[in-house]
C-alpha cells in the first residue's frame, strides 16, 4: 500500500517500482489522501482518518506493508509526547525544548481506536507514558519516502528497485564507526566510558561472520578507544564509504538534524576529569559531505535528530541520505526523530537505543526479514523484553523511523531475465574541459528485449536514461566535463520490464586544465590594458 498525494502519485505510476513489486508477488494499491477512503473515514485530524482508514482495511485487503511518501506536514507523522509533563512543541527547531516525538509507529500499531491506545486518557496528547496504552505490536510495516520532491521521489524508487534486484557479494560488507557519547567520569567519579564502538563491535562480533567489515573508532585525545580499529576522522570515514561497496553502515555517533560529529577530549586542566570547556567535535559527516549512490546501504543512525523530519534552518541528513541524488548513499535510514537513550552498561544491561539497532540488524542479517518487519519486530521484543519504567522507553520506541521502503529486501532477490553487465565504456581517457567527447558501450539482455543506458560521468552528473536500443547495439553518447580532475565513467542499463544491470567497470579519465583557454583569457586581458601599445594581440585573441 502506497499513501500519498494526487500530484505525487502520477510519478509513483510511472516507475517501474510498481511493476517491480508485482514481480515480487505483491499486489500494489496507491491511496491519494484526498480518496475517499481517507476523507470518508472518522477522526479529528488527517493522521487519524489515515489510521483510521488502516485499521478499517488492514485485514480484509492483507495490506502488509505501507509506504508513505510526502514529507511529514503532507503525510503528518503522530506527535506524541512520552514525557506527560511536558506538552510544548518546538518541531521546526531542533534541539528545542519541546516533548514532542514525531513517530510512523502510529499507523503501524493498529490494534485499537485511538481513544483505547494512543490517546486513551482522551486529552488530545497522544502517546503519553502510563496515561496512554499504546501497545506496540505492529500489525503491519511503515515506512516513509518524507519528500514531496517528485524528481527526488523517482530517484529513490529507482535506488530502491536497483538495490533489491542485486545480489552480488557487496551484500555482506559492512561499514562501521563508532564515537565516544561521555568520557569516564564526564558525569560523574562513578560513571564509565561510553564508547559508540561497543554496538558496532556486537553485531559484528554477533552476528557478521564472514562479512567484510571497515570500521572506524576515536583514536585521538587523552582519552580513545579500547577497539583498535581504524582512527575515526570525516575525511577516512566518507572517503571509505565512498570508494568502498557497503550494504549495512551501522554508526554511533553525537548528532544534529543535518550532521554527526566525533567527541574528543582534547585537554585536562590537570583533574583529570573531562570537562566541558575540554572538549572538542571534529566533524564526522554532514549535508555537504562528498559521497555517492553507486552502492546504497540501509542506515542505521544511534545519533540524535539525524531522522530530523520537519523542514528547518539546517537541514535533513536522514532525508538527503536517502533522497538527494548523487548524494544519497543510503536505501533505508533508520534514524532517530529526536534524542534517543542508551545505557552505560549495554550490553550486560540490555535495553535502550543499542537493543533496538542490535535486534534490527540481527532480524536482517540473521533472519532476513524485510527492513520494516526488522524494525518493528525489534522494538517490540526490546519493549516486551528490556522495557524501561520511565517515559524515556516511549521516546526509544517513536524516535526511531524508517525512511525507505518497509519491504526492503536487504540480500536481494535473484531475478531471472536482468541484463548482462555492461561492457566498460570506450573513448578517450584524457582531455581538456569545455570540450564534447564521445563514449560507447553496449551489454546483452538475455531475453533480448530492448535496453537502456545511462552513464554517469564521476562529476556528480549521468545522462539520464537513454534509449531503447536493440541488445548488443553500442550505444554512443557524449559529455562536456567543466572542471578538471580525475573521473570514472561507468554505465549500467535496463530491460523493458524494469530490470536493471549492475554496473561495468569503470573507465578512469583525466581532464586537465584548457591551457588554450587560459592563455586566450590571457592575451584578451593584456590586449584590454595595453591596446595601443599591442595591436597584434586583439588579433590572436579574437
Amino acid at each position: 500500500m502506497i499513501i500519498t498525494t494526487k500530484d505525487i502519485a502520477a510519478t509513483i505510476s510511472s516507475s517501474d517500482f510498481l511493476a517491480w513489486k508485482q514481480t515480487l508477488g505483491y499486489g500494489v494499491k496507491i491511496v491519494n489522501i484526498s480518496d475517499s477512503y481517507i476523507v470518508s473515514q472518522p477522526g479529528h485530524d488527517l493522521a487519524e482518518k489515515i489510521r483510521n482508514f488502516l485499521r478499517a482495511n488492514y485485514l480484509e485487503w492483507g495490506i502488509k506493508y505501507v509506504l508513505l511518501i510526502g514529507d511529514s506536514a503532507t503525510i503528518p507523522m503522530r506527535y506524541c509526547y512520552p514525557d506527560p509533563t511536558n506538552h510544548q512543541n518546538t518541531a521546526g527547531t531542533p534541539g528545542g525544548t519541546g516533548g514532542e516525538v514525531p513517530t510512523d509507529y502510529y499507523y503501524a500499531d493498529l490494534s485499537n481506536a485511538d481513544d483505547e491506545s494512543w490517546d486513551y486518557d482522551g486529552d488530545g496528547f497522544y502517546g503519553e507514558y502510563r496515561q496512554d496504552r499504546p501497545d506496540f505490536l505492529s500489525e503491519i510495516s511503515v515506512g516513509r519516502i518524507p519528500i514531496n520532491d517528485v524528481v527526488r521521489i523517482q530517484y529513490t524508487l529507482e535506488k530502491t528497485m536497483i538495490f533489491e534486484q542485486d545480489t552480488s557479494e557487496w551484500k555482506t560488507h559492512a561499514l562501521h564507526a563508532g564515537a565516544f557519547f561521555y568520557f569516564t567520569k564526564e558525569l560523574g567519579a562513578s560513571d564509565p566510558l561510553m564508547d559508540g564502538a561497543i554496538c558496532p563491535a556486537q553485531i559484528e562480533n554477533d552476528l557478521m561472520n564472514g562479512w567484510t567489515i571497515s570500521h572506524y573508532s576515536e583514536q585521538d585525545g587523552l582519552e580513545v578507544s579500547t577497539f583498535p580499529w581504524n582512527p575515526l576522522s570525516e575525511i577516512a570515514f566518507t572517503s571509505d564509504w565512498r570508494t568502498g561497496q557497503y550494504a549495512i553502515v551501522n554508526w554511533c555517533a553525537h548528532g544534529w538534524s543535518n550532521a554527526i560529529a566525533r567527541k574528543v577530549w582534547s585537554q585536562d586542566d590537570g583533574d583529570g576529569i573531562p570537562e566541558a570547556n575540554e572538549m572538542s567535535w571534529p566533524s564526522l559527516l554532514d549535508t555537504t559531505s562528498t559521497l555517492d549512490d553507486d552502492y546504497p546501504a540501509i542506515v542505521t543512525a544511534i545519533s540524535c535528530l539525524v531522522g530530523y523530519p520537519e523542514t528547518n534552518s539546517w537541514g535533513n541528513l536522514g532525508i538527503d541520505l536517502l533522497t538527494k541524488p548523487s548524494f544519497g548513499a543510503s536505501v533505508g535510514v533508520i534514524a532517530s526523530a529526536r534524542s534517543p537513550y542508551g545505557d552505560f552498561d549495554w550490553p550486560s544491561v540490555p535495553g535502550g537505543s543499542d537493543s533496538i539497532i542490535y535486534e534490527l540488524n540481527k532480524n536482517i542479517i540473521t533472519s532476513a526479514q524485510k527492513v520494516g518487519d526488522a524494525l518493528y519486530i525489534s522494538k517490540y521484543f526490546c519493549h516486551l523484553n528490556y522495557g524501561w519504567s520511565s517515559f524515556y522507553e516511549y521516546i526509544n520506541m517513536y524516535t526511531f523511523n524508517l525512511f525507505g521502503d518497509p519491504s526492503l529486501i536487504q540480500q536481494g532477490v535473484d531475478v531471472s531475465g536482468r541484463p548482462n553487465k555492461p561492457n566498460t565504456p570506450t573513448g578517450e581517457a584524457s582531455g581538456k574541459i569545455d570540450v564534447e567527447y564521445t563514449y560507447t558501450s553496449s551489454a546483452i539482455d538475455p531475453d533480448n528485449d530492448p535496453i537502456y543506458y545511462i552513464f554517469n560521468w564521476g562529476d556528480g552528473t549521468d545522462s539520464g536514461w537513454l534509449g531503447p536500443i536493440d541488445s548488443g547495439i553500442t550505444y554512443e553518447v557524449n559529455h562536456i566535463w567543466e572542471k578538471k580532475g580525475n573521473y570514472e565513467i561507468k554505465t549500467r542499463v535496463k530491460d523493458s520490464n524494469g530490470l536493471i544491470s549492475s554496473w561495468s567497470d569503470p573507465l578512469p579519465i583525466t581532464m586537465p586544465y584548457s591551457y588554450r583557454a587560459s592563455i586566450l583569457r590571457f592575451l584578451d586581458l593584456l590586449s584590454q590594458r595595453f591596446s595601443n601599445a599591442f595591436p597584434i594581440l586583439r588579433q590572436m585573441s579574437g
